[in-house]
């Protein structure tokens, strides 16, 4: 049976010890005890082995997913559940179903256990044992500078506990949900058309899934029935050198705590902030570094601050020259290795080249460049001019502009098409001057 039900052993031998099997056939009034029996097709006699081979004959047969009637599935589960546990048995021999709810029984798994006989064959599979508890996620925000020298960070948590003044039984004075028969969820069967149903499971509302009931006067004064308080909580995530965006960090346990329930897990999800300055990329890390024109020409010489607050100074090559959109490398400065600090990944320069702004450069500075640059390709002075050339102008533009300009007149010309049937002129002459005109 399944864990949590509202009685044990304990207080059936009590019922047993209080009735006596004396006791109860010296009881003039006559009780229906061999219901069950007949519901199975077996003897009164019938050993444990016995009684589950008819119960999962019956089960075959009766199983609303198999076409069965549903309400005479749900006896024969009942009676199954009753004579397959040896204190429920020994009730019912004594007084029959008055007895069991007597007893605090008043039915018990119903149809879920057929799961266990047949291992899930009509797509369940019972619970065996506590079931756990639903896990928690959060997302914890970090920065590049936390994943790459590690820290630690406090969070903060509201849950639920066992209530340790009742013991997490929510008073005294439990007895089984009616509505439920102690199982907290019902089994609802719909019709969906001629020898068409839909069986679901759905949480009891009357017992919210508890399985059992406490009267008001009975209820536990600190967490009023409900078996479980808040309670505020600290955890203390530590973050390792070289972790990544979305990585997990889990705290087995640490959700919240039910009766009858193993609690779930508080999953830490890390979620990286964007950095002003470095871009990573697994182990590697990227700089971006803008420079002037003579810096790329000549020679040029800057500081990164590192993660780690470490400052590096880079120095260009000797007679290097360097164009818009090179790398360069710096060997051991990327991302460590998650568990070995020490292996580290390539820290990659990305440099952009910023070319003097209009006017900035007046003839004599260019007269100068002439003389310290190559020599320029030959200039429109040396082309003759004839009719066959054209002089032209150059426009500065916004490419990315540009680019938009083109698709919305692609997107035109593609609608053009579709409402005229992608037909051109020549078509249309085709069709007026009739066939064969082209060929003519």
């Amino acid at each position: 049976m399944f864990n949590g039900f509202p009685f044990g052993g304990g207080q059936f031998h009590s019922a047993g010890g209080h009735g006596g099997h004396g006791g109860g056939r010296a009881a003039k009034r006559e009780v229906d005890n061999v219901k069950f029996y007949e519901m199975l097709s077996i003897e009164r006699t019938a050993t444990e082995v016995e009684i589950k081979k008819a119960y999962r004959k019956a089960a075959m047969t009766h199983h609303p997913d198999k076409g069965g009637d549903p309400e005479k599935f749900k006896e024969i589960s009942k009676a199954y559940e009753v004579l397959s546990d040896k204190e429920k048995r020994a009730l019912y021999d004594e007084g029959g179903e008055e007895a069991l709810q007597d007893g605090g029984s008043g039915g018990g798994a119903g149809g879920m256990d057929i799961f266990d006989l047949f291992g899930g064959a009509f797509g369940g599979g019972g619970r065996r044992g506590p079931r756990k508890g639903e896990d928690v996620v959060f997302p914890l925000k970090v920065t590049l500078d936390d994943l790459y020298n590690g820290t630690s960070k406090k969070l903060r948590l509201t849950k639920n506990i066992l209530c340790k003044d009742c013991k997490g039984k929510g008073g005294k004075g439990e007895v089984t949900c009616k509505d439920c028969k102690g199982q907290g969820i019902k089994l609802v069967i719909r019709q969906l058309g001629p020898g068409m149903i839909q069986q679901m499971q759905a949480q009891c509302s009357a017992c919210k899934g508890t399985g059992s009931q406490i009267a008001e006067k009975d209820k536990c004064k600190s967490c009023h029935g409900e078996k479980t308080v808040k309670e505020k909580k600290t955890l203390e995530v530590f973050v390792s050198k070289g972790m990544k965006n979305g990585e997990k960090i889990t705290f087995s346990g640490e959700a919240d705590e039910a009766p009858d329930t193993i609690p779930g897990d508080v999953i830490v999800v890390l979620q990286q902030q964007e950095h002003p300055y470095f871009r990573r990329e697994g182990m590697n890390l990227f700089y971006k570094k803008t420079i002037t024109l003579l810096e790329a020409l000549t020679s040029f010489s800057f500081n990164i601050t590192h993660l780690d607050g470490r400052s590096l100074l880079v120095k260009s090559e000797e007679g290097s020259v360097v164009k818009p959109g090179d790398f360069k490398c710096i060997k051991n400065e990327g991302f460590p290795t998650k568990g070995n600090a020490f292996n580290k990944g390539n820290l990659y320069v990305e440099f952009d080249v910023t070319f003097p702004a209009k006017g900035e450069l007046t003839a004599e500075h260019k007269k100068a460049l002439g003389l310290v640059l190559p020599a320029a390709p030959a200039s429109v002075a040396d082309v003759p001019m004839n009719g066959d050339v054209e002089e032209v102008e150059l426009h500065s533009v916004d490419m990315d502009a540009e680019r938009r300009k083109f698709q919305e007149q692609a997107r035109e010309a593609a609608s053009h098409a579709r409402h005229h049937g992608g037909e051109d002129e020549d078509d249309d002459d085709d069709r007026r001057h009739g066939p064969g005109c082209r060929a003519q």
